[in-house]
């Protein structure tokens, strides 16, 4: 049962993102005080801008570069109260770099270690839980064969792929991946071998969809999964659907991955546990037809591939059985019952919020 968040302290890293913006609107709206990182003062400004009702009820603080020496300890030494929660979302999804192991698989691994230590050492009798954003893309195998469909992941599945192997093929995807399962692996460890005092939640979604509250400055400003899932299909990046594939087929909506975080906060059934989020199929052809169907405007710009045809020819992806994880968001929940956004409403109301903003015309 969801509770009031009344009088308990959160500290949410990442503020500005896709995915805790939305985190953020939810703790503010059960009447938690926040206190946020974010990167840079611009950032903490911009988050005002979008959304000055959220003035008086969330305090910023700088964390530039988690890769820092100790970047979260003065945050839970300076802290005006104890932090009751942590919830973890920072972690890099950009695929524009350089360097995967320096920008992309050390931020993830080293920020989670970080802040854990930081609340550890820190933290307090007060602080009861950690709750992290992880990804699917730990559980799931990054070399899956397509062509037939396997046994479904469950919560004990872990993904196989190695920094080795991303670096060598010089992928992004898969680095991604790797920092997501060596992000989550070091926090497992940590709690092995350190035995806080607070327990742990990791929350692992498969491709996340839906509406953009996050400060918007343009069309880069769409996070990475909208756009390769959603906006590709709109602003011209993709003209035809036929050889057009997606790394991943199942996706579930940005507001389910917040409601998840925020009802994990309190829920006894989410104490050391991995959460899949998982709400059904996406496809390229999927995606189109809905844009089509209920886009008038913008169905000139979006190729219309073949609608029986929802699978790329040859795909077939292994599923997943997400009994356990089911069972436990319906525990936290509020009215003990856990119903997924599906996919038609998370693709309205992405496009809307990308027409609404001005980053789709």
């Amino acid at each position: 049962m969801v509770q009031s968040g009344a009088g308990e302290h959160v500290l949410l890293t990442g503020a500005n993102g896709f995915v805790a913006s939305h985190i953020l609107s939810i703790l503010i709206e059960r009447g938690y005080t926040v206190l946020a990182t974010v990167r840079s003062h611009e950032k903490a400004k911009d988050i005002i801008s979008t959304h000055p009702s959220w003035k008086n009820h969330v305090e910023f603080v700088i964390v530039a570069d988690f890769t820092s020496d100790r970047p979260f300890d003065d945050i839970f030494q300076n802290s005006s109260k104890p932090f009751d929660y942590v919830i973890h979302t920072a972690s890099p999804v950009t695929f524009q770099i350089s360097d995967i192991q320096k920008e992309m698989i050390e931020p993830a691994e080293m920020g989670t270690t970080q802040i854990l230590r930081a609340a550890q050492h820190f933290g307090g009798p007060s602080l009861k839980r950690f709750v992290l954003l992880g990804s699917a893309v730990s559980v799931l195998n990054s070399f899956e064969d397509l062509s037939t469909e396997g046994k479904p992941y469950t919560e004990k599945d872990w993904n196989p792929v190695t920094a080795e192997q991303a670096i060598s093929q010089n992928d992004t995807v898969l680095g991604y991946n790797v920092s997501k399962i060596r992000a989550e692996a070091a926090a497992w460890k940590f709690m092995r071998e350190s035995k806080p005092t607070f327990d742990l939640t990791v929350i692992n979604p498969d491709i996340i969809t839906g509406p953009m509250i996050h400060p918007i400055h343009g069309p880069k400003s769409i996070n990475e999964t909208n756009h390769f899932a959603i906006a590709s299909f709109i602003d011209g990046t993709h003209k035809q659907i036929d050889g057009v594939t997606f790394p991943f087929y199942h996706f579930v909506d940005v507001r389910d991955v917040a409601r998840s975080h925020v009802d994990a906060l309190k829920n006894p059934a989410a104490a050391n546990q991995r959460i899949l989020l998982i709400s059904g199929l996406i496809t390229p052809q999927l995606v189109v037809n809905i844009i089509r169907q209920n886009f008038p405007s913008l169905k000139d710009r979006v190729p219309e591939g073949n609608p029986g045809q929802i699978l790329p020819s040859g795909v077939h992806p292994t599923g997943w059985d997400t009994r356990i994880s089911l069972d436990i968001l319906a525990k936290g929940s509020r009215d003990g019952t856990w119903e997924y956004i599906d996919l038609k409403k998370s693709v309205i109301d992405a496009v809307n919020s990308m027409l609404s903003t001005g980053i789709l015309r």
